[in-house]
């Protein structure tokens, strides 16, 4: 059975003197001291980000300088660059920003890569770099991807070409042993003590603030938001440059303090940069953040501190997008782009540009963002159409086969996998199972080629998959031959002939690796309100808030005693619950109206509990559907 609690609330008239002069509603003070938000101050700048003050100078970013004038430097000789980004809908939206960029301030030479997830996997490829480099490309800017790309950096670097790795993974971690001298009561003494260093490519530039050694104030940001932050410092520097010359006539800019290569005068080809550069509206990187919003929602980043503010004007973007691919997405699925919320992109668009990877060819994705003609955009995206409903279907399919009496789903880690499942699915497959079990899960299936397998791996936040493929690596060499991504979400590679050792493996490493605690998954709602309350007084003050998401989740409300008017299932094939309720005073007593509720795909069991008075779990949403408004609850549970 599933259970729930609600936090703790201080009393309105207490709250409110926190807050007092902001003439705020009394839940949304609550929902605000909930987030551990204090002070004036604090809520003034919660509630109303600000791009000048929230969104910091690229240039704090380590590695920005050295990676901005390598990239100008390769403008002034005309060299042919390569964008070379990831191929989920972070490094999608990622490489279509940095190619827009580019178009946009007129450089021409400039090459797209997206690797193919299941033919080549993911991350920087030496096969790929020699391709790039037979077709002339002597810089590789990487999107959402390379930090643990130590031995591909290292041979782009002896074949000639430079690599400027744009990420926001974690690096490789290596102990190493240190001889710490300390004082003793007795006298000095030597010790023998073992120090954690991160390991990054030997590149041009490495931009990634989860390095040790950058200082920038978010280490949080999605893969897109820093090439974003790439455009933004070359932008500041070009514009710098334009400047100089203009009135000085001056050779580099101030911001370029590594000396160019470049002697003699610039080339007309970059004077027609420069001279594009000015002819650029104030703001215009603004106009990127669609992208960015896209990205950072989609890559599931906590959304506080900087990447509040990308999303929260990133959705002002997105409501003005150009992007033709995106207006017919949003066209087709009934939604009208001056209402786009982060829950139409997280459902609507993340897994239609997923799906390209999943189950098709990523490059289909990246043609649907940057798509000039509209009738080219529809069929790119009328493609991605049929590949998202092949991916579901494919992981329903698997999923019917899944039965977790099964011993496996006993051990620690679960390792699970058959050489007919596609890599695509492997991921929502980990998901599915780490939510029924909790434990850290690691799903297999086919590889390149028959000799290799590929595999996605979860964790609800307790274990680091990527700490635990490390450790393996470490203590079961060449079981696990490659491996890769966050503390919760992971990939690797591993010979066929190995597979059979990977579960003693991980079970066996999983010992080595600290386990952190995490939140109770019990449901806690953030207050107990009734169904007079729903109503869009209530809706605007817990939408001041917005946007919601990791690190800001959505307001969950609980309804006790409720009892329905009506209950019924609706869609194509009958899995969607609406639950209509009469909206009801604060002392119980029916008022005129009704409220109803819904939750897709519900379980059919939930029917009858529905019927019955009940406590009432849900969330605030208002529906805009072909035109239609409608304030209504979104189910999370009913006990």
């Amino acid at each position: 059975m599933s259970m729930y609690s609600v936090t703790k609330e201080l009393p309105s008239v207490e709250i409110l003197k926190i807050f007092e002069d902001l003439e705020l509603h009394p839940l949304t003070a609550q929902l605000l001291h909930q987030r551990g938000i204090k002070s004036k101050d604090e809520a003034k700048r919660f509630l109303n980000p600000s791009y000048e003050e929230d969104i910091k100078d690229p240039f704090e970013i380590h590695g920005m300088k050295v990676a901005v004038t390598r990239i100008v430097d390769a403008m002034k000789q005309g060299e042919t660059i390569a964008i070379y980004s990831d191929y989920d809908c972070d490094g999608i939206p990622g490489g279509v920003l940095l190619r827009t960029f580019f178009q946009d301030i007129g450089y021409p030479h400039i090459l797209m890569y997206v690797p193919h997830r299941h033919n080549e996997g993911y991350g920087l490829h030496n096969h790929a770099i020699d391709a790039l480099k037979e077709k002339g490309v002597t810089l590789i800017i990487t999107v959402d991807l390379a930090i643990t790309n130590i031995e591909e950096v290292a041979y782009a670097k002896s074949a000639g070409v430079d690599i400027i790795v744009t990420d926001h993974h974690l690096p490789i971690t290596k102990e190493i042993a240190k001889n710490i001298r300390q004082k003793a009561k007795k006298g000095d003494g030597v010790h023998d003590t073992v120090g954690v260093v991160q390991v990054v490519p030997d590149a041009v530039a490495v931009i990634n603030s989860k390095q040790d050694i950058c200082t920038y104030h978010d280490d949080m940001l999605c893969g897109c938001a820093v090439a974003w932050k790439l455009s933004c410092a070359l932008l500041s520097a070009l514009r710098d440059e334009q400047k100089a010359q203009e009135s000085f006539h001056a050779v580099t800019s101030k911001k370029l303090h590594v000396k160019s290569k470049i002697q003699n005068a610039d080339s007309e080809e970059y004077k027609k940069v420069l001279h594009t550069v000015a002819e650029l509206k104030p703001g215009y990187e603004k106009w990127l953040l669609d992208l960015v919003g896209i990205s950072t929602i989609a890559d599931m980043v906590p959304l506080v501190k900087e990447n509040r503010a990308l999303v929260y004007f990133g959705l002002k973007v997105l409501r003005q997008t150009k992007r033709h691919g995106l207006q017919h997405i949003f066209r087709n699925q009934g939604v009208a782009l001056q209402h786009i919320t982060e829950d139409d992109i997280a459902f609507t668009i993340a897994p239609r540009i997923n799906a390209a990877s999943r189950m098709g060819d990523p490059i289909q994705a990246h043609h649907m963002l940057f798509e000039k003609n509209s009738i080219q955009a529809q069929k790119y995206v009328e493609d991605l159409e049929i590949l998202n409903t092949e991916r579901k279907a494919g992981v329903k399919d698997i999923l019917s086969t899944i039965s977790f009496d099964h011993a496996v789903y006993q051990n620690d880690v679960i390792v699970v996998g058959d050489m007919s499942w596609g890599p695509g699915i492997l991921g929502l497959i980990a998901q599915n199972i780490i939510d029924e079990t909790g434990k850290p899960t690691f799903v297999w299936g086919q590889g390149e080629d028959k000799n290799t397998v590929k595999g996605s791996c979860r964790s609800r936040g307790d274990i680091s998959v990527v700490e635990l493929m490390a450790r393996t690596q470490e203590s079961f060499p060449g079981v696990i031959t490659h491996a890769g991504g966050h503390e919760q979400a992971g990939g690797f590679s591993c010979a066929v002939t190995r597979i059979g050792e990977l579960s003693y493996a991980l079970n066996q490493s999983r010992s080595h690796v600290i386990q952190k605690e995490v939140v109770s998954e019990d449901l806690v709602a953030h207050a107990h309100l009734t169904l007079f309350d729903v109503d869009y007084t209530t809706y605007q003050a817990i939408e001041v808030l917005a946007p919601f998401g990791v690190g800001n989740p959505k307001p969950l409300f609980a309804f006790s005693n409720v009892r329905p008017s009506s209950v019924r299932w609706f869609g194509k094939k009958g899995e969607h619950l609406e639950i209509v309720y009469p909206r009801q005073s604060a002392t119980g007593g029916t008022v005129s109206g009704e409220v109803k509720s819904i939750m897709f795909f519900a379980p059919k069991e939930l029917e009858e509990k529905a019927k019955r008075e009940h406590t009432l779990l849900a969330h605030f949403e208002k529906s805009v559907f072909r035109g239609k408004v409608e304030l209504r609850l979104r189910i999370r549970e009913i006990i």
